[in-house]
Parts: C-alpha cells; structure tokens; sequence
C-alpha cells in the first residue's frame, strides 16, 4: 500500500494549460481626412513615428531654392559653427560681383553685394537662406570646395550617403530645372540639417541686417505659424512653389517635431503654404501620445488539472506616439509553465508593432502558482 501511494505521488504532474486571451489587432481613433494637394507632390514626416503620408508619386521634380538646404549643410560640415559663433570672415570678390549681376539679370533670387564687402560665414548662411541669395550659394560653394562644379558633386554624393536615392543636383541654388527631388528625400535632408545648431538658429530668424543688402527678410511667412520653426522655401516657373519646413507641435503635453515638403504648386509660394498649413491643421489633432498596452493588462490564462487557475498578465506599461487610424498589432508567445512558481514568473511576451514602433513586453503570472496538495497527488485518477 505504501509502494503505491509513493508511486501515485511521485507520478508526474500534467502540464499547466494556458492560453493567451489578446491578439489580432487593435485600431486606435479614427483616421483624419487630410487634404493632400492635387497637384505637385507632399510628404509628412513625424520623428518617432515615421511618414504618415505621402501623394503626388515618386517621380523626381525640380526642387527650386530648397536645394540651399543642401549647401548649407555642406558648408557646415566643412567648416562647423558651434551656436552663437560667427565663424570666419570672406571677402567678397569682383568676381562673387560679377555673378550677383549674372544671376540678377537671370531673374534669380540675389542679394546685392559690392567688392570688398566682408560677410561672417553666419552672414553668409544668412543671406543664403532668408532672402534665398544664389549668389551667396557660388560664394558658398566656391569656399567649401574650390569650384562649383566640385561642390555640386559633394552635394551629390552626400545625398547619396543620406539615402536620398531620387535626388540629382545640378547647381548650388536650385535654380536649374535639372535640380530635382521628391518631398521624402528633401525631409531626409531636412532632419540632417536641422541638427546643426547654426542652421537652425538662422532659418528662425525672420530677418537679418547685412552690410550692404541692409535687411534682409526670411521669406518663409509661415515661420511661427502653427509651430513651423523653419526651413526653405522655393519657387521657379519650373518648379512651381516649393516648401520644406520643421515645425515643433505640443501633444499631450510632450515635445514633437514634425517635417513636412511640398514639390510643384500652383501659385508659387502662396500655394505652397496654403498646402502645408492645411495639412498642419488636418494632421496635428489626429496625433496623440497613447497606451497601446497598460501594466497588468490580462493577455492570457492558465488552468491546472488540480483546480489552480489564474491570468498572465503585461509586466509593463507600454505608450507610443500614434496617429489616429493607425492599427497596433498584438501577438502573445507563451512558454511553458512551472506546476510551481511565484508571482511575476516571465511566462512569455507580447509583441506590439505599429508604424515606426515595436515593443516586446514581458508578460508574467499574476499570483503564485503553488501546485497541487498532498490529497490531489494521491486520489489523482480515482
């Protein structure tokens, strides 16, 4: 008798069942309507979240003056300016005259010089950026890297480094036809760009005083409208109205920085503002800072032959960056389980994925689980 109770007890235990109660996925809010233009072409960008957006196709267009982003990119990277500094001073050249005249009777956007005029570097990116001075991009260009033939082939390959796989330059200003990009490319850019603390203080200056243009005025209108913070306008009778802009929104309470580029609009630049902002205005109440996954959320269960029951829960809070409309996508892996194991025993993960996020979150059991008592063991399959 004693043999077989000793043989009944230690007799192994059946596995724990359990079974995960949450998957498939979850749609959050209801999408926005947001107007895209009819004509030309647009993208958002939202940092931690990824384009949202895009119309117009993926065809490469003429990208007017928002090509100066990319040479003051290459300027500060070839000769860094740390927030606040000046940097060194250029003398302007009867030649750096000669092209102002040039590119002025060309109908190209300048801003006057005169030969031994002497311009900081910041003064430089000033008058390239704000009033979008060409000839301040050759000054640029010709300083950076000799000729502007070669910095037009700097600009390329650093475009290419950046990934921006539908964009070829032709110039320093954008003033060629053969300039071309698409919005996707131009945010790229933009993102690089804006984390040059000089760059970024000068396309937020609305105005600026050079020694011999005098004022000069950002042309960027919409500059601390709807949180835009920057970056370049562009207009040609090729390429239409063209904007690429930063702009720094407040969502729930958090900081976000939002890219957005608009190619090819009608009426030049009033059109491309008219674009962004409605699409500002569209976008920014569909974003909200959300708990796809709160701690404790009950993602599974388990039940044991002798009568032990209870949940499997997350481990941890999960909160994301989301536009409404977007679907969160939820898969429960379960390990087996333990006949005995304290509570909070990792007993599997739960994988959420959306746009631009992923998270792996630990799920584990709620309480303890104990195991059988000695009756059970021993009257098990009476």
């Amino acid at each position: 008798m004693l043999v077989a109770l000793a043989v009944q007890y230690l007799r192994p235990l059946p596995a724990v069942a359990a079974a995960p109660v949450l998957g498939g996925s979850l749609l959050v809010g209801k999408a926005p309507v947001i107007p895209w233009p009819v004509k030309g072409q647009a993208a958002l960008v939202v940092e931690g979240l990824g384009q949202v957006g895009a119309s117009g196709g993926a065809a490469p267009a003429p990208m007017a003056s928002t090509a100066k982003v990319m040479t003051a990119l290459l300027t500060l990277e070839a000769h860094p300016l740390a927030a606040g500094q000046q940097g060194p001073v250029l003398t302007v050249t009867r030649a750096d005259v000669a092209t102002f005249i040039a590119e002025r009777n060309l109908n190209e956007s300048v801003v006057p010089v005169s030969a031994g005029e002497q311009l900081t570097e910041y003064q430089l990116l000033e008058g390239l950026l704000l009033p979008s001075g060409s000839n301040f991009a050759d000054i640029l260009a010709n300083w950076t890297s000799g000729t502007v033939p070669a910095f037009v082939n700097q600009m390329n390959a650093r475009a290419a480094a950046l990934g921006m796989t539908a964009t070829h330059f032709a110039d320093p200003s954008g003033f060629s036809p053969l300039t071309v990009s698409i919005p996707a490319d131009l945010i790229k850019l933009a993102e690089v760009a804006m984390r040059q603390p000089a760059f970024a203080a000068v396309v937020a200056e609305k105005e600026a005083t050079l020694p011999v243009a005098g004022v000069i005025r950002n042309l960027d209108t919409l500059l601390g409208q709807d949180g835009i913070i920057g970056i370049k306008t562009g207009h040609t009778d090729q390429a239409g109205g063209c904007f690429l802009m930063a702009a720094d929104l407040t969502v729930d309470g958090q900081p976000v920085r939002l890219y957005g580029a608009v190619l090819g609009q009608p009426n030049q630049l009033p059109g491309a503002f008219a674009v962004i902002s409605s699409l500002l205005r569209s976008l920014t109440p569909a974003l909200h800072f959300r708990t796809v996954s709160p701690r404790g959320e009950v993602v599974g269960r388990y039940q044991a032959a002798w009568g032990e029951a209870g949940t499997i829960v997350t481990a941890s809070s999960t909160a994301w960056l989301l536009e409404d409309g977007m679907v969160v996508t939820r898969q429960v892996t379960l390990t087996p389980m333990a006949t005995t194991q304290p509570a909070g025993s990792r007993v599997g993960t739960l994988v959420l994925e959306s746009p631009g996020h992923r998270a792996n979150v630990p799920l584990v059991t709620a309480a303890a689980i104990d195991g059988p008592d000695l009756g059970w063991r021993l009257t098990r399959g009476f």
